[in-house]
């Protein structure tokens, strides 16, 4: 009888270590403000702050009589879950600041995430620019 009681102890030791795991992937860190971390395009490979988010570089780009819309597809590494502020600056190509924007994160440990926001230019405008994604 006592061996069956420490044997049930020990079978909940996986399920408590599973459920601090899964309690971390929830935990999204919100951008700090003050140390916000820009990104060029070449460096999308692997966001630290955010458990090594991947964007890819490639947009979905639609646009529309008031402007276009840009999605961009994330991979969620990490598996983590929640919402999160991105900021986003795009540049001309002199490099003039064109734009910068608020972007919110919705990260799901399954299925695609994306970026999604507005630019006001026209899609032509939008792929001849830079843009850097601070996290």
């Amino acid at each position: 009888m006592v061996l069956s009681i420490v044997l049930s102890f020990v079978i909940l030791i996986p399920l408590a270590m599973q459920l601090q795991l899964e309690n971390s992937r929830r935990q999204v860190t919100q951008l700090d403000r003050t140390t916000v971390a820009f990104y060029p395009k070449s460096q999308w490979g692997q966001i630290t702050e955010l458990a090594g988010l991947e964007v890819i570089k490639y947009p979905q780009v639609l646009e529309t009589e008031f402007g276009t819309t840009v999605i961009f597809e994330v991979i969620n590494v990490g598996r983590l879950e929640g919402r999160r502020e991105v900021w986003a600056k795009i540049y001309s190509p002199t490099g003039h600041l064109r734009e910068g924007m608020k972007i919110w994160l919705e990260l799901t440990p399954q299925g695609r995430n994306r970026l999604e926001f507005f630019f006001t230019g026209t899609a032509a405008e939008f792929l001849e620019s830079s843009i850097e994604l601070g996290f």
